[in-house]
């Protein structure tokens, strides 16, 4: 089964909003995807990887774009499903959620009480 996840930025007033992803979600897939993703494809650019996965392919993903391909959004390959905006007060979508910030990627394991930082990571080679 596929490991759920939301690929978010900070939210003002804390928390996360985001986009859903279908596949890919666990923490050493989805951490090592999203490096690749914003140090090789991206140059570094946290902030244009952020508006290539949330801004320019508003419905989510089924699974991250890498250095080597890959990469399905649900903008062109969902049959017109709408995953909307997704963030830390929505119920039910995602197991972890990965939070660009500039200078790091957080990652977060949704519990029963809320969602809860489990690593950082910084955004170097």
């Amino acid at each position: 089964m596929a490991t759920r996840a939301i690929i978010a930025r900070p939210a003002t007033g804390g928390g996360f909003a985001g986009r859903y992803l279908h596949r890919d979600g666990a923490p050493d897939t989805a951490t090592a995807l999203l490096l690749d993703f914003v140090l090789t494809v991206c140059g570094g650019d946290v902030e244009a990887a952020t508006r290539c996965l949330l801004d320019e392919h508003p419905n989510g993903w089924i699974n991250l774009p890498a250095s080597d391909g890959g990469g399905q959004c649900l903008c062109h390959h969902g049959d017109g499903l709408d995953m909307g905006l997704i963030t830390d007060q929505t119920d039910g979508e995602g197991e972890y959620a990965y939070v660009l910030h500039p200078g790091h990627l957080e990652v977060l394991a949704r519990t029963s009480d809320g969602w809860h930082t489990i690593r950082t990571t910084t955004w170097t080679s």
